[in-house]
């Protein structure tokens, strides 16, 4: 048998809870070695429930010396991504970096010479690449059935951080966080229309707002952008949908359109001008690898990338690129103008 990635974390919150360390203790190919959290008592949760054999720390300074590891994810409060991802390549890590990978463009960069001088592997869990319907989405819109893109617009809202993660107070702290909806569930949506389309965002202007939430970063964001080929659309989140979530990607095409989340039993759903007509495009199954999964494996295919096995989901230097979308929206909020992003 192969030897196994021995793989540890940083950081057991909630998003460790539901996904990375269940998607590490399934994977075949990983061997959870350590788990690492300021209160001890969330990393020995874990350990109990899914990695007895884990040794347990409260500092990750201590557990990169201390422990022999392969792989690590650092999911914490965004502000601190930077300077753990960095530790973790220099103590001869491959790293998993929770998304907004950094909290500027500075930052970023300095994590992708981190990795690139450790000769390491730097991925951000821009998770939402692998759900089965953007799979799907990317598919349609390769394939040129539907022409030349002319319009997109996507959009993401819930309730907010604190309905999933009620103990997870820094959401809402700029000094931690960065950034409010904008950097939670607007940078899947900006990374995601640039994966799936494969343009580039050329500009953007944005409005932000804090309208229910407590705390000093925006629960809503809204933008206009356009690409760097002349195309136009819209992104935007919300951290105060209420009753029904909203995760959805339209394509608007020269031939017909792509709807990629908005009909509950039809998810890619795409609209033909000529010939007139539908087709309700099937994704593909997702992986059911424990109860209630997310089904995307995200762990999984961290590990196997490391091994060389698959490719990078999401690389350094393609998260930075997403993080800097972000960044112009928040510059254009605070300044009232649109911003161009260099490429």
């Amino acid at each position: 048998m192969a030897k196994k990635m021995r793989a540890a974390m940083i950081g057991c919150g909630a998003i460790a809870e539901r996904l990375h360390v269940p998607d590490y203790a399934t994977t075949d190919e990983a061997e959870i070695v350590a788990l690492c959290d300021i209160v001890r008592k969330k990393a020995q949760a874990l350990a109990d429930r899914w990695a007895p054999q884990a040794r347990i720390y409260t500092d990750y300074k201590k557990m990169l010396k201390s422990e022999e590891i392969d792989c690590v994810t650092v999911a914490l409060p965004n502000c601190l991504h930077a300077q753990m991802t960095i530790d973790a390549l220099k103590a001869g890590c491959n790293v998993l970096v929770e998304k907004p990978m950094a909290a500027s463009a500075e930052e970023a960069k300095r994590m992708c010479q981190a990795a690139k001088k450790a000769k390491k592997l730097l991925m951000v869990n821009q998770c939402q690449r692998l759900h089965p319907e953007h799979i799907k989405a990317k598919e349609v819109i390769d394939s040129g059935l539907l022409g030349k893109i002319l319009y997109v617009t996507a959009m993401f809202g819930h309730q907010g951080a604190d309905a999933w993660s009620p103990s997870s107070k820094w959401f809402f702290d700029k000094k931690q966080a960065r950034f409010g909806a904008m950097g939670d569930l607007g940078i899947h949506k900006a990374d995601l229309v640039r994966y799936v389309t494969g343009k580039e965002i050329g500009e953007i202007a944005a409005h932000t707002a804090r309208l229910e939430k407590k705390g000093n970063v925006e629960d809503n964001f809204v933008s206009s952008f356009k690409f760097t080929d002349g195309t136009v659309g819209t992104l935007g989140s919300s951290w105060t949908v209420k009753g029904l979530g909203t995760n959805f990607m339209n394509i608007h095409c020269a031939k017909g359109s792509l709807m990629v989340g908005v009909h509950p039993t039809k998810p890619v759903l795409a609209g033909l001008h000529h010939p007139a007509g539908e087709i309700n495009f099937v994704p593909p199954p997702a992986i059911v690898k424990y109860e209630n999964t997310w089904g995307l494996d995200v762990s999984g295919r961290f590990v196997r990338a490391c091994m060389g096995i698959e490719k990078p989901f999401c690389t350094g230097e393609d998260g930075a690129k997403s993080l800097d979308i972000i960044l112009a929206a928040e510059k254009s909020a605070e300044t009232g103008r649109a911003v161009k992003l260099k490429h």
